[in-house]
């Protein structure tokens, strides 16, 4: 299994003071391996602030603030005979923030810290100039999406570990640890989409509220956006008026809300019904591939999610059972193995919520369990990255975030999947986040519910 490495950042003092013992033994208990954290001491905060980070965080109660408590977590720590290391991954350091560097890293080796984490080539030279003996990790920030950063990394330093940056695909992912089978390999359990994160970007995340690089997606799909040479667009005397509006049309529809207007059509037959089918055919061969074609059992029928896959679901009815079809050959049959994939989503969804709700004597009851315990959008943890990652013996560490998370059952059911290779009827249930699937699914599988091949 893979070691799973947490970060601790908290205050011994105060309002918000945590029991150092008993906090980090419970999550040792649970699954802990390893540790990480951030150090901004008031020799840097007194002068910077929490706004300039030495490590990425931009937050005091996501730091250790002062040495006496973080020398308190090394030594717990290490009663456990576990290890813990340090960010340096800023995203640049200046003349007046490397000495202040310096004198944390003499603190961290009086203290014996056991790993320095490196966000940028600043850290690297200084490291390798004093000699550093200990452990380097090479941190998400420095962006390593390829073989030659890799190469570089490992043909100048001395490196034990690299993180890759958590805006990878999976596919990507499994490239990599391929071809550097020698080299030990650190992957986020939760990806992140944002092509624009970690060195690429210099915004503030704030996690619950939008950041200032937000944009405005849905199903990670851009909406339509004015054209880009819309002033020369609207000079142009040679189109009218009428013409100059239908292009700048900015109204949006998702792939659903299309296929809810073919169907309209074609019931009151408002147009060619071949015209229609065609079009209606050209939505699907597009989408079929999306990793969110599942019924979602933790959201009402009415939900919109939900009435989006249904709506899909007429859609391949119609397609499929129609005579004479309007599909190829190949068409039918694709069609109709996705119709029955998602038809077993939806019936398998509905049966959940139906035994849930007498189990609970009541809708009201089971929604407000869901909601509580199982349901948020932090939550989108899965078997399929699990499973996927564990494929790679050089994968040494998963990362997992202890913000709004209990994490305990989910990973020992997920273990007892692995070391059995088999998933058990009753972890079919939508709590534990199995049939929640991951953006980057059809990189590595071509059925989305693939582990129910594992039932038998």
């Amino acid at each position: 299994m893979f070691k799973k490495i947490v970060w601790l950042g908290f205050s011994t003092k105060g309002k918000k003071a945590k029991d150092l013992e008993k906090y980090i033994a419970s999550l040792v208990e649970g699954w802990a391996n390893e540790f990480f954290t951030g150090y901004n001491p008031s020799y840097w905060s007194d002068k910077f602030g929490f706004e300039v980070s030495p490590n990425g965080r931009f937050a005091e109660h996501e730091q250790i603030t002062d040495i006496n408590t973080l020398r308190a977590v090394i030594d717990e720590v290490h009663k456990y005979n576990l290890e813990i290391f340090i960010n340096l991954n800023a995203w640049y350091y200046t003349d007046q923030t490397m000495p202040l560097i310096e004198k944390m890293v003499e603190e961290f080796i009086e203290i014996w810290v056991d790993w320095i984490i490196c966000g940028n080539i600043s850290i690297l030279e200084y490291l390798k100039e004093l000699w550093y003996k200990w452990k380097i990790n090479i941190s998400t920030i420095m962006a390593v999406y390829n073989s030659e950063a890799i190469k570089f990394l490992l043909e100048n330093y001395e490196i034990n570990k690299i993180i890759l940056s958590r805006e990878i695909t999976l596919k990507e992912i499994e490239d990599l640890v391929t071809e550097f089978k020698d080299t030990q390999f650190e992957v986020f359990w939760e990806g992140d989409f944002c092509r624009y994160n970690n060195w690429l970007c210099f915004a503030e995340h704030k996690y619950w509220a939008k950041d200032i690089c937000t944009i405005v997606v849905n199903d990670l799909i851009f909406k339509k956006k004015y054209r880009a040479d819309f002033k020369d667009f609207l000079l142009n005397p040679e189109l009218s008026n009428e013409q100059k509006t239908e292009e700048m049309d900015d109204e949006y529809l998702d792939i659903f809300e299309q296929i809810a207007s073919i169907l309209g059509k074609i019931e009151i037959w408002l147009l060619d019904n071949k015209i229609l089918e065609e079009e209606l055919v050209k939505i699907i061969k597009i989408s079929k591939n999306r990793v969110d074609l599942f019924f979602d059992a933790m959201k009402w029928i009415n939900d919109k999610r939900n009435t989006n896959i249904l709506t899909y679901l007429r859609a391949l009815k119609y397609l499929t059972l129609s005579q004479p079809s309007p599909l190829k050959e190949k068409e039918q049959i694709e069609f109709e193995d996705l119709r029955d994939e998602i038809e077993q989503s939806v019936q398998s969804g509905i049966k959940y919520l139906m035994d849930k709700s007498k189990e609970l004597w009541g809708i009201p009851k089971l929604k407000a369990l869901e909601l509580w315990n199982f349901y948020s959008r932090w939550d989108n943890l899965n078997l399929y990255t699990y499973l996927f990652f564990s494929k790679f013996k050089n994968i040494e560490t998963v990362k997992f975030p202890t913000r709004w998370r209990n994490y305990n059952e989910k990973i020992k059911i997920i273990e007892e999947v692995l070391n059995k290779w088999k998933v058990d009827k009753k972890y079919l249930d939508r709590g534990i986040n199995i049939e929640r699937t991951h953006y980057d699914l059809t990189y590595l599988f071509g059925k989305k519910l693939w582990f129910r091949e594992l039932l038998k």
